[in-house]
């Protein structure tokens, strides 16, 4: 069965996991970006064996032809040959941006043997084990109770857990709620970020939990309505400027945006259309205007967040 891996994830740490799992033995793990190069280059360089006929990984990078609307003909059919002949001291692992079992390439590809595991829909006991084995790992202790407190206090984020978890471990490695609730740094403005990245992601299923948290914090919808328009707007802006063809570079120079933030909006930029982009900085307009003339700013702003 033909070494073969797509892999979707919303989390830096359990994805960094998974690859490292799949990775273990491997020393030559190759990388390539999908956003930076082209799918013929990232083919013809695995097309060559490794020096010393050793295993090797190819790790590609902002995968978008497992998912979505359009079929990328052209592109699947490349990846379709290239993975049928596929030796077996490769592995090949895409990080995928969606993933649709029903679409064409992704079917002939599982049929190859490719692994569909998607880190976004791990259950609340596959989530503590992966916690509790990598603090384990790193020699920090803390009950389970106090995990879950942290859990909560950063609206299931994983990656702000362990954020958390590694600064306070700079203090002591025998964590409890006592050193949580001192040097824990998550504030609101931490809170809201999860807020705008779980909107500008579709998260619907904790959006509303997360606003309601915010609310009860005493944030006001004003400074939200704010914080997306400026979210949207620079997803707009880079999405501009990538199909007008600038490099990451140039869209730096003419932005000031950093290279990160270039990065993750480009993540975001895929989710919508030019045209959907436009038409949800315009509904925070009429939602801004609305709560400046007097009508109820949690309807208004909970109308537009439904209406996304």
């Amino acid at each position: 069965m033909k070494s073969i891996y797509l892999i979707k994830s919303d989390s830096f740490n359990l994805l960094h996991n998974k690859i490292s799992e799949i990775t273990e033995e491997i020393e030559e793990v190759n990388k390539f970006d999908l956003d930076e190069m082209d799918i013929k280059d990232v083919i013809e360089d695995g097309s060559y064996g490794s020096l010393f006929n050793e295993k090797k990984a190819m790790l590609i990078n902002n995968t978008k032809y497992f998912g979505g609307k359009f079929l990328y003909e052209d592109e699947s059919e490349l990846i379709y040959n290239f993975l049928s002949n596929l030796d077996d001291q490769t592995v090949v692992i895409f990080i995928c941006n969606e993933i649709t079992k029903s679409k064409a390439i992704t079917k002939k590809v599982i049929d190859l043997g490719a692994q569909v595991i998607d880190l976004t829909t791990l259950s609340e006991e596959e989530q503590m084990t992966f916690i509790k084995s990598t603090l384990d790992k790193d020699g920090i202790r803390i009950n389970d109770k106090d995990i879950q407190a942290l859990l909560k206090k950063v609206a299931n984020n994983i990656d702000l857990f362990f954020s958390e978890i590694y600064k306070i471990s700079i203090i002591t490695k025998n964590i409890t709620n006592t050193e949580i609730e001192e040097y824990s740094s998550y504030n609101e403005e931490d809170l809201t970020f999860v807020f705008s990245n779980a909107v500008v992601e579709k998260k619907f299923d904790v959006v509303f939990d997360l606003l309601d948290k915010l609310l009860a914090k005493g944030s006001e919808v004003n400074g939200l309505v704010g914080l997306l328009a400026s979210s949207y707007t620079t997803i707009y802006i880079v999405k501009d400027a990538i199909s007008h063809g600038l490099s990451d570079e140039a869209i730096e120079q003419a932005t000031g945006f950093k290279s990160g933030r270039i990065y993750i909006n480009k993540k975001f930029a895929r989710l919508y259309t030019m045209d959907e982009l436009k038409d949800i900085i315009l509904n925070l307009c009429i939602a801004d205007k609305k709560i400046k003339t007097g009508s109820d700013p949690v309807h208004i702003f909970k109308e537009f967040l439904l209406n996304i």
